[in-house]
This record gives structure tokens, C-alpha cells and sequence, in this order.
């Protein structure tokens, strides 16, 4: 067989491979991402006074037919060289029969100490809202993210994360992030600024997500 049949036929064969690409509806370039990979979600909770420091954590979700029903922090109160307040959350998942499945969480900073866990009296986790420092320029001590609360159920009943008082000084309260009705929190993601030799502030943003 010459050259050019050989040509030929590998022409043939290319041309067949991509007209079954086309008619299966398949990208032989596509990967599988994270995003492939999450939990459909209805809506996402956001902090309106995040800071835009440093890089965004992995996105985790409790898994499918579970919801979160406490939340805990790990905060640090008070350092004689640098405050960082917020260094992690954990989000703790139960399903609809109250059985636990595990708990999720995303970047978990170095400082501090988990705070115990915040329960829902029953039901899900339905809203949140965080307490974040202003930046405090190039000589004060940059904080951002101090405090989480979380409501249940749409309803009062709310609880906070770190129920003592703090040494640095008080950021302000964002405003409430609510879930659609019908939905609950299952999920979340940290944007945390790692240490650094001057100055870190560890979590300064976060989003929740509902299902």
C-alpha cells in the first residue's frame, strides 16, 4: 500500500471519529472540573462587607438529601501579635430522619480554637450573617471576618459563634443572607488570607449555598 492510500484512509478514519463526536453530543476536549462535581444548589449566602483578600477555598456540600443543622468556628480571640479572628467554619449535616452525616467545611486557618458546636433546636440552618472588620490601613491590625450567626428555620431562633468579647476592635454586622423558602443551607466555601509576616486577617469572606 503507497503513501498516499494510507493518507487516505487515516482521513477517512478522523473525519468518521468526528461526525460520532458530533451526533453524541461529546467535546473529546471537555475534563471533569469540581463544578461538574457539586451539589445542585438553589441560591447562595453572601456577606455584603466581605473583603476582597486573599484566594477563595474548596466549595464543600453535605451530601445528597442533607442539610445543615449547627455550625461551629474556629476563632481566635486574642493574640499578642497579630488578631485574626475567624479561621474556619464547620457546617455539621444531618438528613430529614435526623440521622448525622459527617460535617464540611474549607480553608481551616492555623490560629485559634474551636468554639463548640451551635445546635439548631430542630430543623435546618436557613440563613447567615457575618461580623467583619473594616480594613484598618497600613498601621492598624487587619481582622476581617470576627463573628457568624446563623438562623433556623426562618425563624428567631438564632445563634452566634463566638459568644465572648473580643480585645480588637468591633466590625459591623452584614446584612441577613436567607435561603428560598423550602431550602436550607448544605454547603460552603472560606476566602482566607494565608499568614504573612506583618499582617493576615484569615477569613475574609465566605459563601453559603442552599438546596
Amino acid at each position: 500500500m503507497n503513501a498516499v492510500a494510507v493518507l487516505a484512509i487515516l482521513a477517512c478514519c478522523l473525519l468518521a471519529a468526528a461526525e460520532n463526536s458530533l451526533e453524541t453530543g461529546q467535546d473529546s476536549s471537555k475534563t471533569t472540573t469540581p463544578e461538574d462535581l457539586r451539589r445542585n444548589f438553589t441560591a447562595e449566602l453572601k456577606l455584603n462587607n466581605g473583603l476582597a483578600w486573599g484566594s477563595w477555598g474548596p466549595a464543600e456540600f453535605c451530601e445528597d438529601g442533607s442539610y445543615v443543622y449547627a455550625f461551629e468556628i474556629k476563632y481566635e480571640a486574642y493574640s499578642s501579635v497579630d488578631d485574626t479572628g475567624v479561621n474556619g467554619v464547620k457546617l455539621y449535616c444531618r438528613n430529614e430522619h435526623e440521622h448525622d452525616t459527617g460535617y464540611v467545611t474549607s480553608t481551616i486557618g492555623q490560629y485559634g480554637y474551636w468554639q463548640g458546636m451551635r445546635i439548631c433546636s430542630n430543623g435546618f440552618i436557613t440563613g447567615m450573617r457575618g461580623n467583619v472588620l473594616e480594613p484598618q490601613g497600613l498601621f492598624g491590625d487587619d481582622v476581617a471576618v470576627e463573628n457568624l450567626e446563623m438562623r433556623c428555620n426562618h425563624s428567631p431562633e438564632i445563634h452566634t459563634g463566638f459568644s465572648g468579647i473580643p480585645t480588637f476592635p468591633l466590625g459591623k454586622w452584614s446584612a441577613w443572607s436567607e435561603c428560598p423558602t423550602d431550602s436550607r443551607v448544605c454547603g460552603l466555601t472560606l476566602r482566607y488570607e494565608d499568614p504573612v509576616v506583618a499582617d493576615d486577617a484569615a477569613t475574609t469572606d465566605m459563601i453559603m449555598y442552599c438546596c
